[in-house]
C-alpha cells in the first residue's frame, strides 16, 4: 500500500470513529485522556456500570476472577498538514501522520508493564525526511513498574525501560508533542509521591530515532540525561505551587558558534506557578554550569508568563497575557567561558511556527490575547518581539547547540517579530482540530544575515483522535 493511500485510509477511519463517538457520549464524569498515556488510570471501571462509551470497554479488561489482573488499551491517530515558506518565497507543503497504540498490563497492586509502539509517516516532502517527521515503526514506551512502597501515606515506584519524561511546563524536558515523532529516553527512574510532594529521580540515555521499522538503537545515544525533579502538591509561596530541580546532561558531540566538543552541563532551577480566579502566573529561573570542550559553562535562563482573565466564570472567557523571557548567549568568543543557555529538550512550539527560535541567546516580549469556551474552542493571537542577548553569539534552533545564524561580526541585536494565530476546536473528548498560522517579520540581525534561510511563513492544520 502506498503512503498516500495509507494517509487516506487513516483520515477516513478517524472521521468515522469521531462521528460514532458523538452519538455515544452522555453526561457524567470521564477520566481525562492525556497526551502521556501511561499517566491515565482506569481502575474505576471495575464496576461495569461506570462504562459510558464503547471505548471504555477497552480500558478495563479483567484477566482473572478477582479483577486484580487487568489490561487497559488505547490509541491515537494524528493527521496534520504543514506548509513552510522562507523569506525568498520558496517552500513546500507536506502531510504527516502519527499512529500510536498502547497496552497497560496491571498485575496486582504493585506490578505493571506498559508498551506503546508508534509510527510517524511523511508524504509529499521533496527534502530528505527528518527524524522528527519520520520513523516508520518504533517503541516509544516499553517499561516495567514495581511499587516498592505502597500505602495510604506514600508510594515509591521503580521504573525500568524505555520511557517518556515530561516536567513542569515542558520548557526544558518534554515529550515533544508538536512534531510527528516524540522524544523518549531509556533507563531507570524512581517515582515518589505523598500528600505534599511528588519527586522523581532518573538516569537515562536519550533515544535516537532512525527512519525504518524497529531500527532505533538501544542504549546507544550520544546524550546522557539524569536528575531529580520535585513538585509540591500544595501551594507553598504566596498561594503558588513550587517546583525545584537538578538536571545533568552530557552530549558527546556538541557544537556552539564559539566552541565545540563534549558537553557536560548541570542545570539547577525552580518554578512557581498559580492560577487564581482572575490572575495566573508562571515563572521559572534556571542556572547552568559545567564544561564544553576546554571551556567552562556559565549561563542562565528565565521564563515568565502572567495573565488576567476578564470574566473567569463566563461561558466564553477572555484572557490577556504577557510573556517575558531571557536566555544568555556567549559574551566573548575569545575567552574560555561559554555563556550560551541550553534548553536541552524543550517542547517544540513554545515559540510556535515561523521563527522556530529556541531558548538560547535571545530575549523576548510576548503579549497575547485568548478567547475560549469551557468545552469547545480556543482562539489565540500573540505577537512576539525578539532580540539577541549577546552580539558575540548567533542564534540557534532545536536546543543542544545547533547553529542557525552565525554572529557574522554584527552588533545588531534585534531579530524581528512574529505574529501567531492559533485556533483549536474540541469536537468531543476524543477528537480535536487545530489550525496554526504564523509569520516572521525579519529585522536587524536576521534581515542583514548573508544566508537568509529562516522560515517566514508557517501553517499547520491537524486532526487528533485519541481513545
Amino acid at each position: 500500500m502506498s503512503t498516500y493511500r495509507l494517509h487516506l485510509y487513516i483520515i477516513a477511519i478517524t472521521c468515522a470513529l469521531s462521528t460514532r463517538v458523538r452519538a455515544q457520549e452522555n453526561t457524567g464524569e470521564f477520566s481525562p485522556i492525556l497526551p502521556i498515556r501511561f499517566l491515565e488510570n482506569y481502575g474505576y471501571l471495575q464496576d461495569s456500570l461506570d462504562r459510558k462509551t464503547a471505548f471504555d470497554r477497552l480500558k478495563f479488561m479483567p484477566l482473572n476472577k478477582s479483577k486484580s489482573v487487568y489490561l487497559s488499551t488505547g490509541g491515537e491517530v494524528k493527521v496534520f498538514y504543514e506548509s513552510l515558506r522562507n523569506r525568498e518565497d520558496e517552500g513546500e507543503g507536506y502531510l504527516l501522520t502519527r499512529l500510536m497504540v498502547h497496552a497497560d498490563l496491571h498485575i496486582g497492586d504493585r506490578f505493571r508493564i506498559f508498551v506503546q509502539p508508534a509510527s510517524g509517516i511523511e508524504s509529499f516532502r521533496t527534502a530528505p525526511p527528518r527524524p522528527i517527521d519520520r520513523d516508520e515503526l518504533f517503541l516509544l514506551n516499553l517499561f516495567a513498574d514495581y511499587k516498592i512502597v505502597h500505602n495510604t501515606q506514600a508510594v515509591l515506584t521503580a521504573r525500568v525501560g524505555r520511557q517518556e519524561l515530561n516536567y513542569g511546563s515542558g520548557r526544558l524536558v518534554t515529550i515533544r508533542e508538536g512534531p510527528n515523532v516524540r522524544h523518549y529516553w531509556e533507563g531507570v527512574s524512581l517515582l515518589y509521591k505523598d500528600e505534599n510532594w511528588k519527586a522523581d529521580g532518573f538516569f537515562t540515555k536519550y533515544g535516537t530515532n532512525a527512519l525504518g521499522i524497529f531500527d532505533n538503537p538501544v542504549f546507544d545515544g550520544e546524550e546522557t540525561f539524569w536528575g531529580t525533579y520535585w513538585q509540591s502538591q500544595k501551594p507553598l509561596l504566596f498561594g503558588a505551587k513550587t517546583e525545584v530541580y537538578y538536571l545533568g546532561f552530557i552530549d558527546k558531540v556538541s557544537q556552539f558558534f564559539n566552541t565545540q566538543g563534549e558537553e557536560t552541563r548541570h542545570s539547577i532551577g525552580g518554578r512557581v506557578f498559580m492560577n487564581e480566579t482572575h490572575w495566573d502566573l508562571d515563572a521559572e529561573l534556571t542556572g547552568q554550569f559545567g564544561k564544553v570542550g576546554e571551556g567552562s559553562i556559565r549561563a542562565f535562563g528565565f521564563f515568565g508568563n502572567i495573565g488576567y482573565t476578564i470574566d473567569s466564570k463566563a461561558a466564553i472567557q477572555k484572557r490577556i497575557g504577557l510573556k517575558v523571557d531571557y536566555f544568555t548567549g556567549d559574551r566573548d568568543a575569545t575567552d574560555a567561558k561559554l555563556n550560551t543557555f541550553n534548553p536541552m529538550y524543550p517542547r517544540q512550539g513554545y515559540y510556535r511556527g515561523a521563527g522556530a527560535l529556541y531558548a538560547a541567546n535571545f530575549w523576548d516580549i510576548h503579549p497575547s490575547f485568548t478567547i475560549k469556551s469551557t468545552n469547545d474552542f480556543l482562539f489565540l493571537v500573540d505577537w512576539t518581539w525578539y532580540w539577541r542577548t549577546a552580539s558575540a553569539d548567533g542564534i540557534y534552533i532545536g536546543g543542544s547547540g545547533i547553529p542557525l545564524l552565525g554572529p557574522n561580526g554584527s552588533n545588531k541585536k534585534y531579530l524581528g517579530n512574529q505574529l501567531d494565530f492559533l485556533f483549536t476546536y474540541t469536537f468531543n473528548r476524543f477528537l480535536t482540530g487545530t489550525i496554526n498560522y504564523s509569520h516572521f517579520f525579519s529585522g536587524g540581525f536576521v534581515k542583514d544575515n548573508p544566508n537568509p534561510g529562516e522560515i517566514s511563513d508557517f501553517l499547520n492544520t491537524s486532526l487528533l483522535f485519541r481513545f
